[in-house]
């Protein structure tokens, strides 16, 4: 009888001695397959060590890194529409531009004039209050409020009111009064490029036309390098332009004379003229911020593809070694839960004699 139970003791002991092992392989088993399925050591900390922080470092870089090239894809789409803006007001000057030239008093009205100006500056409005997200492109750092007001809107717009003022001060009289055919061509070239002429500087074209900002935005496009991103509707091109069209739409279709409507052609052509070349500069500008932003992109991309496959060695598991280790990990639990069973099972009654 003690003999039997001694036996038994020591079977039972035995099976239970092998749990413990199959219990420790199931939880490196499940650490495994974790890191099968991620690709990375499931405690980087224990698997670094004293390098843990050097990898993290190597993360903050590739943080920075991936934020400021999310951040330039923005600002290369905000360039991309300035640009675009710019070339329509290009093309549009250059097609007003071209009707002036054979624009003659004898051979043409007056109303003509006026229509050119009217749609040029409908569409300089509307391109310098182009969007990219929510901002307004032409805005500088006031790119949250429409940069052009609307000249035509009803009632009146200020700068509206501001040619209206201007021209009945200098001449006593609106442009539409039948007197108005007594101006003299060299009254009217002294009028535009005096008083009419300053509506569109300094205070005047800021509180009247533009709410946008002098100040442009900037932003850093690569660690420690920072450029402007933006450019504004108070950039002489805008004033120009807006100058030009400004006198074709108030005088062209007025009671002026012949000589005096030649004269506001004359000046429209010469600022149309300066206008474009100003927007060639600006659109100069925004290029060679472009290709800045696409030279930071592409160091900053051969960058991180070397910080990348650093942290990849450091964090990444070896797919064929953890492969051979979950193979190995689950034939010994089999093996463990097999020898366990087959123990439990031993009775060394079963092999006494039968009295």
């Amino acid at each position: 009888m003690t003999t039997m139970s001694a036996n038994f003791v020591s079977s039972q002991a035995l099976a239970t001695s092998l749990v413990l092992p199959a219990m420790q392989a199931q939880s490196s088993l499940t650490t495994a397959m974790t890191e099968e399925s991620t690709g990375q050591y499931a405690d980087l900390g224990l698997q670094l060590g004293e390098q843990s922080g050097y990898e993290l470092s190597l993360k903050e870089q590739v943080g920075q890194l991936q934020t400021l090239t999310s951040n330039n894809s923005i600002v290369s789409t905000s360039l991309s529409t300035a640009q675009s803006a710019l070339s329509a007001i290009s093309s549009s000057a250059q097609t007003t531009l071209n009707d002036l030239a054979t624009w003659t008093p004898s051979a043409n009205s007056g109303a003509s004039l006026q229509n050119m100006g009217q749609s040029a500056l409908q569409s300089l409005i509307a391109s310098a209050n182009a969007t990219s997200g929510d901002q307004y492109v032409f805005g500088g750092i006031n790119s949250a409020v429409a940069p052009m007001a609307d000249y035509y809107s009803t009632p009146a717009s200020a700068a509206k009111t501001a040619v209206d003022q201007a021209f009945q001060t200098a001449f006593g009289i609106l442009p539409t009064d039948p007197a108005a055919a007594n101006i003299s061509a060299s009254a009217m070239q002294s009028f535009l490029s005096g008083p009419f002429a300053a509506l569109f500087e300094g205070a005047s074209w800021s509180a009247d036309w533009s709410s946008a900002s002098s100040a442009n935005t900037s932003a850093e496009i690569a660690p420690g390098q920072t450029a402007t991103t933006s450019t504004n509707a108070n950039q002489p091109g805008f004033q120009e332009l807006a100058q030009a069209y400004a006198m074709l739409s108030e005088f062209g279709g007025s009671e002026l004379s012949g000589a005096a409507q030649q004269a506001v052609a004359t000046a429209a052509s010469s600022l149309v003229s300066q206008g474009m070349d100003s927007m060639t500069n600006i659109q100069a500008e925004l290029g060679s911020t472009q290709s800045a932003v696409t030279n930071a992109n592409s160091s900053m991309s051969s960058q991180l593809t070397i910080l990348q496959q650093q942290v990849g060695n450091l964090d990444d598991v070896n797919a064929n070694t953890t492969a051979a280790q979950i193979n190995s990990l689950t034939n010994q639990i089999q093996m463990a839960y097999e020898l366990t069973s087959r123990l439990q099972e031993l009775n060394l009654a079963q092999y006494l004699p039968v009295p």
